[in-house]
């Protein structure tokens, strides 16, 4: 099998993550202060105006409009943010012909799986909530980078191939599945490792070695974007979905149709968020 760090560096050539980042991450690890961290990010002017209107968008609805970075970190966290710049960031730096995958009816697919994960866990903390939206915005990140790689072969695979696509097709097609290939520029960015192996198991939730809750909402989430039509993500069936995951989501099927009929509502409401996460 081929060494996987070797094709980025040949064929996609992704540079490291912003300075700004890599001093975030760095302070973060030595647990800074809200305004040290702020200070650090203020020193870009993109990442400031992208953090204040992510936090004021709709999706987080906060009463009064937030002005600070300093006060973005104390009412998200700063778990929350640091991967709110670390997903814009990512997205912004790959670039990819949209002649061979519908940007914006994959984005629709990415947001909708994120923001019905979220809402599925609105039993839990706002923080395993946050991640169930990055987790869903970025779980099919891996599919970018196939067409990155190789637009025409994605071409070929998704759109001529007459067979199911799974898994075991991709890897057959391609020497590695997008959960695995997600997984890899997860870890090359350092996201945190609940989102990697959010990434990484998405379609196989009962595999997942920890953060099995997390797994489990964005598996179940995706399913039923799929079911239901919300965006593209490239693929054109239905996904098996884990019976396990969704015991583990402990969601009462009721509680099931009111999280649908608020996500609707909600990604048509914050598609200008979309705009700014892309």
């Amino acid at each position: 099998m081929q060494n996987y760090d070797t094709i980025f560096d040949k064929h996609l050539n992704l540079p490291s993550p912003p300075i700004v980042i890599q001093k975030l991450q760095s302070c973060i690890s030595q647990d800074a202060g809200n305004r040290e961290l702020a200070q650090i990010i203020e020193t870009d002017q993109a990442f400031t105006a992208r953090i204040l209107k992510l936090v004021n968008s709709p999706f987080y609805g906060f009463a009064g409009r937030i002005v600070s970075v300093e006060e973005a970190i104390t009412m998200l966290g700063m778990n929350t943010i640091h991967q709110l710049l670390l997903t814009t960031s990512l997205l912004n730096t790959i670039k990819i012909d949209n002649r061979a995958l519908d940007l914006n009816n994959f984005w629709i697919h990415s947001f909708g799986v994120g923001v019905i994960a979220k809402r599925m866990l609105f039993k839990r903390n706002k923080e395993i909530q946050n991640e169930g939206f990055m987790g869903g915005i970025l779980h099919d990140i891996g599919r970018l980078i196939f067409v990155k790689m190789d637009p025409a072969k994605f071409i070929d695979f998704y759109t001529h191939q007459n067979m199911v696509i799974a898994l075991e097709a991709e890897r057959k097609y391609w020497q590695i599945d997008h959960q695995k290939l997600g997984e890899i520029l997860a870890n090359k960015w350092n996201f945190p490792p609940s989102i990697s192996t959010t990434i990484a198991f998405h379609h196989t939730p009962d595999e997942a070695p920890e953060h099995k809750l997390l797994v489990s909402a964005v598996h179940i989430a995706d399913v039923l974007c799929h079911a239901l039509a919300i965006g593209d993500s490239g693929n054109f069936y239905v996904s098996n979905y884990s019976p396990q995951a969704w015991l583990n989501l402990e969601l009462p099927i009721d509680d099931l149709e009111k999280v649908l009929n608020n996500s609707l509502d909600e990604i048509e409401n914050s598609k200008h968020m979309l705009r700014d996460l892309k």
